[in-house]
């Protein structure tokens, strides 16, 4: 008996359909840069859709988020997240959106109320009118459409409350885009060396390490050995050198030195590292998505 061409084409539609709506159920990651006069401030913004992971490792990076968590058994609530001093396993909830905003380090202090030491190694309620703001739009705007209204956001919130600058900026900025710290960044003929950025900021060894830690979260030299790690990271991922060329490049000891740091840090070897395709896939650069934005 010949099938209905009617009923053959329903069912068509009916496995089309719910394959559609599987796609759209499933997790989702984005990422984006913020709109070009927030990016001093701000890293980047990212969102989980549909979180299928039951955890989330986070490295020491120096680096506040602002979290809004939407869905599962709660309500829609925002958390601030520290700097981790160690390498952390984070638990996460099934099933919920997280929205994301990544402070640059030491900028946060532009926008939440707790200082970058007090959030270290912790995870803090977030309050006041600029969270209140966030919450709204995070509910109301679905879509990486919701990138271009944080822009909005932060931007009115900078406009009411101009950043104050502090001479700390520029040596977190010099720590940051360093080319290699030698194994001996203690040295004094180091221009990476505490005592030289003490000497730059102008107080004390005692009182700078004092001042960056309340700001950033992590003390100098730990900074600087994140930032370093950051790097060989990325020569991992995108060149072709050796791992002793990097270790070189860098300014390890040797290469078992560079090893042992990264080991510390992300939990395999960067032999390992470099070969896993997970952990390639992590180290991929936030998008632009400022063709959303509302910022010229």
């Amino acid at each position: 008996m010949p099938c209905n061409p009617s009923l053959e084409n329903s069912s068509e539609r009916a496995v089309a359909r719910t394959e559609e709506l599987r796609m759209e159920h499933q997790a989702t990651s984005l990422a984006s840069l913020p709109a070009a006069p927030l990016r001093p401030f701000i890293s980047h913004y990212w969102l989980s859709r549909n979180n299928t992971s039951p955890t989330h490792t986070v490295l020491p990076d120096g680096a506040v988020d602002l979290v809004v968590v939407t869905g599962g058994s709660g309500r829609q609530r925002a958390d601030m997240f520290g700097t981790s001093r160690c390498r952390t396993q984070l638990l996460l909830e099934l099933g919920v959106e997280y929205l994301g905003i990544r402070f640059r380090p030491g900028q946060s202090r532009h926008f939440l109320d707790a200082t970058a030491a007090e959030l270290t190694n912790l995870a803090v309620p977030a309050h006041g009118q600029l969270v209140n703001d966030i919450l709204v739009a995070s509910e109301c705007i679905d879509g990486d459409s919701i990138f271009a209204h944080l822009d909005r956001i932060l931007s009115t919130h900078l406009t009411h409350c101009s950043p104050q600058q502090s001479k700390l900026d520029s040596l977190i900025r010099q720590l940051s885009s360093f080319q290699a710290l030698s194994c001996k960044e203690e040295h004094a003929a180091s221009p990476h060396s505490v005592a030289r950025l003490a000497a730059t900021y102008g107080k004390s060894r005692r009182q700078f390490e004092r001042d960056f830690i309340e700001i950033v979260g992590l003390s100098p030299k730990h900074f600087a050995q994140v930032i370093r790690v950051q790097r060989a990271t990325r020569l991992l991922t995108h060149s072709q050198l050796s791992l002793a060329d990097i270790a070189f490049d860098l300014g390890y000891v040797d290469q078992s030195h560079f090893t042992h740091e990264f080991v510390g840090f992300h939990g395999l070897p960067p032999s390992k590292a470099r070969a896993d395709v997970a952990f390639l896939q992590d180290t991929n650069q936030p998008a632009d998505h400022n063709k959303h934005s509302i910022l010229t």
